[in-house]
């Protein structure tokens, strides 16, 4: 009997340990009651659907106690969101202890309902981001099948998308199980990209995983972030909320394989040597901070950007593969110089890979205003990096601005593509071909030359920039 009793005693503790009384939120009950916050139940009120409240008070009432909500601000550094101003004061809220009780509800829900809406609104503010699914199927765009290198062998790689959404198929996966899955070379890839300085909170396996746990995770402390930020836990939230729509969207692109490989073939072939002789596979992924990249040999995509707006999804694949295909053809530059004459150089060869990969197929529209006012600002910054590496050399300075030129398909990409049309105009598609593998120091040249034979187009460049140019070309 005192057995039976001790178990009795211990459930009913886990049970009031583990969950409070619901609270129901209602308005003309809560504005009679000065001891709730009047003011935040009445944006609620104002700003909420009846089902949105229910929902969000429903998050909050299974905590133990409302002040547990101040563990999610942890969770706001874990996957870098914190860096988003707009939601720094609401944030900075969330640190601050809640009342006990239905006034402390009503405080984490507003927050929580606050959060969500400014996050939202970020994330359709996004120009390179898809937020939500359309149901759109892909149709691809008519192309020459006469221009197609047949030596370019192009394939998808499916596993690193795949393993995310095992991962978050399984509730309340555990770490231990999460961190094995994650030893593929491909992810190896992507943590080494992240980790660029370029990318201000770079990323670890261990994150990585972390972020997947809590995305799985149905405990009411993480159900909570994850109706927060929409968009957390390095994007896998938008994952997991959307996971048949993801699976559906592997399907569709798995069904158009040959006929998207062919389009890009014919895209990319004329702008590379006839003679380029390459195999590439493109791997998706689903994860934050970029929607195409490439590292070393691994060309990846991050599919949540497209979700099902395939328009984008061609042009950003062409994008990256042209980028592999440029990576196979290219003489390695084996000269010897100063560091800060390398480091100018190295702005170079960026200036060149992006810019003709954008001209090919830019991996994000922009109209022409757009356009022209990046295109001024890389010009700036490419000035300026030449003041602090050949005037005077000043290398954290330095990098700092080619990390702004590069920084999510940043003005570098629209200068690059500027210079590419004009060689293309001048010079014809031959020439960019012939300067694909030679590097950085040629594209510029080959822009110079286009500039001197050219009656229509002016020189972008200042006059010591040029001369340095032609300085460079000549050693």
């Amino acid at each position: 009997m005192k057995k039976i009793l001790t178990l009795t005693l211990l459930f009913t503790a886990i049970i009031s340990f583990g969950q409070t009384t619901e609270f129901i939120f209602d308005w003309d009950t809560i504005k009679k009651n000065d001891k709730l916050p009047q003011k935040e139940a009445l944006w609620m009120q104002d700003n909420l659907s009846g089902d949105e409240i229910t929902e969000v008070v429903k998050l909050v009432s299974a905590l133990s106690t409302p002040a547990t909500a101040q563990m999610l601000v942890s969770y706001f550094y874990l996957d870098g969101s914190y860096s988003k101003s707009a939601i720094k004061p609401y944030i900075d809220s969330l640190t601050v202890r809640p009342p006990d009780g239905d006034a402390g509800v009503i405080r984490v829900a507003y927050l929580a309902s606050r959060l969500k809406n400014t996050l939202v609104d970020i994330a359709r503010g996004y120009k390179i981001y898809t937020f939500e699914f359309k149901g759109k199927s892909i149709e691809i765009p008519e192309f020459k099948d006469d221009i197609i290198n047949e030596n370019i062998d192009l394939s998808f790689d499916y596993e690193p998308a795949q393993v995310i959404l095992d991962i978050l198929s399984k509730p309340d996966v555990a770490y231990h199980e999460i961190l094995p899955k994650l030893n593929l070379y491909q992810f190896d890839r992507l943590v080494k990209h992240r980790h660029a300085s370029f990318y201000p909170i770079p990323l670890s396996k261990e994150r990585f995983a972390t972020c997947l746990e809590i995305a799985a995770s149905t405990k009411p402390l993480d159900e909570l972030y994850k109706y927060m930020n929409p968009i957390g836990l390095l994007y896998f939230t938008d994952i997991i909320n959307n996971l048949s729509l993801y699976k559906q969207q592997i399907k569709n692109i798995s069904d158009n394989e040959r006929a998207i490989f062919r389009y890009i073939n014919a895209s990319i072939a004329p702008f590379l040597p006839p003679n380029a002789k390459f195999s590439r596979k493109v791997s998706f992924f689903y994860i934050n901070n970029a929607d195409g990249w490439a590292s070393g040999d691994v060309i990846g995509m991050d599919m949540n950007y497209i979700k099902d707006s395939y328009e984008k999804f061609l042009p950003l694949l062409t994008h990256e593969t042209y980028h592999g295909g440029q990576n196979a053809v290219a003489i390695e530059d084996l000269t010897k110089r100063d560091d800060n004459i390398q480091a100018f150089v190295k702005v170079l060869t960026y200036l060149f890979k992006e810019g003709t990969a954008t001209y090919v197929a830019p991996a994000s529209k922009k109209s022409k205003l757009e356009r022209e006012a990046d295109i001024k600002k890389g010009i700036e910054l490419l000035e300026e990096i030449y003041s602090n590496t050949i005037v005077n050399y000043n290398a954290d300075k330095s990098i700092q601005l080619r990390n702004i030129g590069l920084r999510q398909a940043g003005p570098f990409y629209w200068v690059g593509a500027e210079m590419s049309r004009v060689i293309v105009k001048e010079l014809g598609n031959e020439k960019i071909a012939s300067v694909i593998p030679l590097g950085g120091i040629a594209f510029a040249n080959a822009y110079l030359s286009a500039i001197e034979k050219s009656k229509t187009e002016k020189n972008m460049f200042s006059k010591a920039f040029v001369e340095y140019i032609h300085e460079l070309s000549a050693s």
